[in-house]
């Protein structure tokens, strides 16, 4: 027998991405776990773990969301005024929600290098979640430029003019999608972007690089 949970939130977009076609979740004890340890989960964060929280391409491909077992444990992050649930790849960087806001469905997301300053970096749980999504998928698509390329402001808008959206965008990325198997990130970074793109279509993705890398003069 299994408990049928009602999903609020059923991330098609990045499911069909991922292509998870049934569920890929956390093991109900962990979710238990993480409940406990929090003391709230929000609905946002709850549907998340039990439709997408297994799959290791969508959640470990560059940052990590965390669980209660593993290389990424949640209990060595604190969890006072803000829980601790995805941090990035080297631990620099961690991304939480106000303790005070767990009980609320789709709250937004903050970000801190330290764990003592924080400011936020999505406006939902939800929004947050698809939009690492995407960043990992352009890491985990078996096409993708061997390295990160700068582009300046002229050029990002370049690039989003000549691909479309994505519909992913946080705080921290912009992401376009020329195919449905291929994916471009750009990444916020001071007065400039960083560029990453992947694909799972060999031809597709010599098609976006011969652009993208025409627009950056490569």
């Amino acid at each position: 027998y299994k408990r049928r949970f009602k999903m609020k939130y059923d991330y098609t977009k990045i499911r069909e991405l991922f292509h998870i076609s049934e569920p890929e979740p956390l093991p109900e004890e962990q979710i238990t776990e993480i409940n406990n340890y929090f003391g709230a989960i929000p609905k946002a964060l709850e549907d998340y773990y039990r439709l997408c929280g297994g799959c290791k391409d969508m959640n470990s491909a560059q940052d990590f969301l965390l669980t209660p077992d593993g290389h990424n444990l949640l209990k060595n992050w604190n969890c006072s005024e803000y829980c601790v649930f995805y941090t990035e790849n080297q631990c620099a960087c961690d991304w939480a929600v106000k303790k005070s806001d767990l009980n609320k469905e789709n709250p937004p997301v903050y970000e801190s290098y330290d764990e003592e300053t924080w400011h936020k970096s999505a406006d939902s749980v939800s929004q947050f979640l698809i939009s690492h999504a995407y960043f990992h998928a352009a890491f985990s698509f078996e096409y993708f430029n061997e390295e990160f390329y700068e582009a300046d402001k002229k050029q990002a808008e370049e690039i989003e003019k000549k691909f479309p959206s994505a519909n992913a965008d946080s705080e921290l990325y912009k992401f376009f999608q020329p195919y449905p198997d291929t994916v471009i990130a750009l990444i916020y970074n001071d007065d400039s972007f960083l560029v990453i793109y992947s694909s799972e279509n060999e031809e597709h993705f010599n098609e976006t690089d011969d652009i993208i890398c025409e627009i950056l003069d490569i």
